[in-house]
Parts: structure tokens; C-alpha cells; sequence
């Protein structure tokens, strides 16, 4: 059995390897990301809770005070988030 599974985990690796140093290297430079989906917790909360009927408000100051002109997000932070520094890149 233990061969069998080392024999497979060869194959799989050899594949990936191949695909990875063709379509990598091969792939087109203006290729662009459209869009992402995030699934996760406050570190990547996007601040749409300014439609929702709540008392837990994050649209005024001091949230986004590191944001341009200083305008509050709805976000439950001060700044940006990982998402939107990857969403630069």
C-alpha cells in the first residue's frame, strides 16, 4: 500500500510541476483579476453594515481616518484591510 501511494504522489507531483512551469511561464502579462470572493471574519470586513437596521454603526469618525479625506467606510477600522492590499496587486 505504501508504495502504491508513493508512486501516486510522484505522478500527481510530476504533473503539477509540468503544468506549473508551462502555463506559468507561458501565461499572458495583462491577465487581470475581475473580482474576488472573500469569505472571513472582521479582518476582511468590508463595511456594508450601513444598510442594515443596527446600532452597531461604524460610519462615523474616528473609523477610516487613514482612508483619503479621512471618510468613514462602514468598516470597523481605521485603514484598509488585507483584501484591499491584495486587491492592488
Amino acid at each position: 500500500m505504501g508504495t502504491q501511494m508513493m508512486k501516486l504522489t510522484m505522478v500527481v507531483l510530476i504533473i503539477l510541476l509540468h503544468n506549473h512551469n508551462y502555463y506559468g511561464v507561458n501565461g499572458d502579462p495583462h491577465d487581470e483579476v475581475h473580482g474576488l470572493f472573500i469569505f472571513g471574519d472582521s479582518l476582511s470586513d468590508s463595511g456594508n453594515n450601513n444598510n442594515l437596521l443596527t446600532m452597531a454603526k461604524a460610519n462615523y469618525k474616528p473609523y477610516g481616518i487613514d482612508f483619503p479625506n479621512a471618510t468613514p467606510t462602514g468598516r470597523f477600522t481605521n485603514g484598509r484591510t488585507v483584501v484591499d492590499i491584495l486587491g492592488q496587486f
